[in-house]
């Protein structure tokens, strides 16, 4: 079994990778390490940079993650700009046969763009059941609100990561669409009954027992605890026991306002009550985008007092038993392509929306 890894997605500085990020890798190697829109220029740049991390983070699978969802979280564009979870769920409703295939179809090319340039890590599908009070910040990233629709929209879309070479991440478990507050600026507060929640759980549920990752949601569920649930060990506890869900949680940014305390101090709160990791971007949040601008500040002091406990040995044999999809051929991209924008075409187009260009 791979030991001494440091339970820790890490976030970079810029384009390449920095002789002192090398060394500090090298040293408390990461699980994982994620790319932003800041590290990404051209394919060749990106490619170079994600063989450059594959040399130094452990394990047989290189954990290298990014953010693409589609529609307003999509870092790698390469091959396109692809729609947002919303607008499946809205053409579901009209066409729930063409919609499947289509959020299948879109899944493959997004995550066909990450592999095309060494990425592994999908941190995608979003499971988070959209209520009219929902925040902007999940808005139309969120599939449908029903949950049992979003169960179905998201499993066809697991499927299409997968033929894209890439693994999944559900999030923001146990549910981020009652919040109505951006965790990157502060900590939400859900005040629904246990029942309602209970509700909003489906679609973690319903995945769960097959799937490798699940992302947290830094909101506090008053029904069940008064910490967020990143730092709650009786809602990591439920998760697990409830969802029948074997993978690793790995906590949400600790460079959002929702935790308390430093990054070190977040991020033993979280592996303390359970999480198997956590991800250290080192993004200041700038105009509600995350990993735009790099936080040097932050990062020194995380660096210099780096102390976090290695990945726990139930998650080091996750990480060793992992095995990655195999990457789609050109031609099967190309096909995925086409037959999108010909239901696209057909469906979602005729409902009035725009294929993003």
């Amino acid at each position: 079994m791979t030991q001494n890894i440091a339970p820790l997605m890490m976030g970079l500085r810029s384009q390449t990778l920095g002789q002192d990020e090398r060394d500090f890798m090298a040293k408390v190697r990461p699980a994982s390490a994620i790319v932003f829109a800041r590290n990404i220029a051209t394919p060749e740049q990106t490619r170079e940079l994600t063989a450059a991390l594959a040399e130094v983070l452990p394990g047989k699978v290189p954990l290298v993650a990014v953010d693409q969802e589609g529609g307003r979280v999509q870092r790698l564009t390469f091959g396109g700009r692809l729609p947002a979870a919303g607008v499946f769920g809205a053409w579901h409703d009209a066409d729930s046969a063409a919609a499947l295939e289509a959020v299948r179809l879109c899944a493959l090319l997004l995550a066909a763009q990450l592999r095309d340039v060494g990425a592994t890590w999908m941190l995608a599908p979003v499971l988070d059941v959209r209520h009219a009070e929902t925040h902007g910040i999940i808005g139309d990233r969120a599939f449908h609100n029903a949950p049992a629709v979003v169960a179905k929209l998201a499993a066809a879309y697991v499927e299409g990561i997968g033929q894209g070479g890439c693994l999944p991440c559900m999030k923001h478990a146990p549910g981020h669409g009652r919040a109505t507050a951006d965790s990157h600026k502060e900590l939400p507060k859900v005040c629904a009954p246990e029942d309602a929640l209970r509700t909003d759980m489906q679609p973690f549920a319903a995945l769960a027992p097959t799937m490798p990752f699940a992302m947290t949601a830094h909101v506090c569920f008053d029904a069940w605890d008064d910490k967020p649930a990143t730092c709650s060990p009786k809602v990591l506890a439920m998760m697990r026991r409830d969802w029948n869900f074997g993978g690793l949680i790995v906590a949400d940014d600790l460079g959002m306002e929702a935790l308390a305390g430093d990054y070190l101090q977040r991020g033993h709160a979280a592996l303390g009550a359970g999480c198997d990791m956590v991800i250290a971007s080192f993004s200041k949040i700038m105009h509600g985008m995350a990993g735009t601008v790099f936080d040097e500040e932050t990062y020194r002091a995380f660096v210099e007092g780096y102390d976090l406990p290695p990945l726990n040995d139930r998650a080091a044999a996750y990480l060793d038993n992992l095995t990655l999809p195999p990457a789609p051929q050109p031609e099967q991209v190309e096909v995925a392509r086409a037959r999108l924008r010909a239901l696209w075409d057909d469906g979602a187009g005729r409902m009035g929306y725009s294929f993003p260009s």
